[in-house]
């Protein structure tokens, strides 16, 4: 084979790579990690009003390593790499954490506040999640028609459950499909689509969490049930859902969807902690100019 054959023209090349882009998937990952940072940095402005001490700030989740990690004024901020999420570790989190918090911190950490404030502060994603889902539904057919659009798409994930367990035919839902997004974004359809997935995992999550707290005290009869919650979870996080939803696409657009969407998470979560980290900075500053003058 002659060298000419392997060369690859700079528009052949652009091409190819557009071949592997999706942008409603990358918007639709830039928008999943919007309603991530709005979480987190409502989880700021709570720590800052009720004088909570941040430990960590971290954008991604960082297993064994972090890309960056930086320690100032007592908070570690940290970018990871996996970009399944993000998040903020207030001071006494957890109760198991107390015994580790010096006695002149206990004021700043957040199991020092009232119980209706550690509630808030603990609902903080599900009533994100919430209000992104209702601006996805808005956004279909406009605010004036939420109630409709919102039966409509009740009635699309039923139809959806049904195929996904095979008591409905597969072409019934393209059909329905193909009706629900005309005159309408498919991002926000896809979004819509999403957090409703992600919001049933979670309350799957939460009732799980509930049967494994004093595990010992609990009888296996009322352990069963969390059991078998826990195996369904599992079955439909890592399995059903994902090969139902891969089904109806070819191995290259699933290829092409995944990248898209992975871009589209660490393009807004890296933008996202170079910006917290530019605020953390201009603070700092500020903070030292008034310390010097004094």
């Amino acid at each position: 084979m002659s060298k000419e054959s392997v060369i690859i023209s700079p528009n052949k090349l652009t091409f190819n790579l557009m071949l592997h882009f999706s942008y409603n998937a990358f918007c639709l990952g830039a928008l999943i990690f919007l309603a991530i940072s709005l979480g987190n940095f409502i989880y700021v402005w709570l720590c800052k009003m009720w004088k909570v001490k941040i430990t960590e700030f971290s954008i991604f989740l960082n297993p064994y390593f972090s890309l960056l990690k930086k320690e100032i004024n007592g908070t570690i901020y940290q970018l990871g790499w996996l970009p399944i999420g993000a998040y903020i570790k207030p001071l006494g989190m957890l109760k198991e954490d107390l015994g580790s918090i010096a006695i002149e911190e206990l004021p700043f950490s957040l199991l020092n506040k009232s119980r209706t404030k550690q509630l808030v502060f603990r609902l903080i994603p599900s009533l994100v999640w919430l209000f992104v889902l209702l601006l996805s539904l808005c956004t279909l057919k406009g605010p004036g028609n939420i109630l409709q659009t919102t039966a409509e798409m009740l009635n699309y994930i039923l139809v959806a459950i049904k195929t996904m367990f095979g008591l409905s035919a597969a072409n019934e839902l393209v059909m329905r499909t193909n009706n629900m997004l005309i005159d309408k974004s498919i991002i926000s359809f896809a979004l819509t689509l999403l957090i409703s997935m992600f919001l049933v995992l979670t309350s799957l999550s939460k009732i799980m969490s509930i049967y494994s707290r004093d595990g010992k005290n609990i009888n296996w009869l009322i352990k069963l049930p969390g059991f078998i919650i826990t195996i369904f979870g599992v079955y439909l996080t890592c399995w059903k859902i994902p090969t139902f939803v891969f089904s109806f696409f070819s191995f290259r657009q699933n290829v092409s969807y995944i990248l898209s969407f992975t871009l589209g998470l660490y393009l807004i979560g890296s933008l996202v902690f170079i910006l917290a980290m530019i605020l953390v900075k201009l603070k700092t500053s500020k903070l030292a100019s008034v310390t010097d003058r004094r």
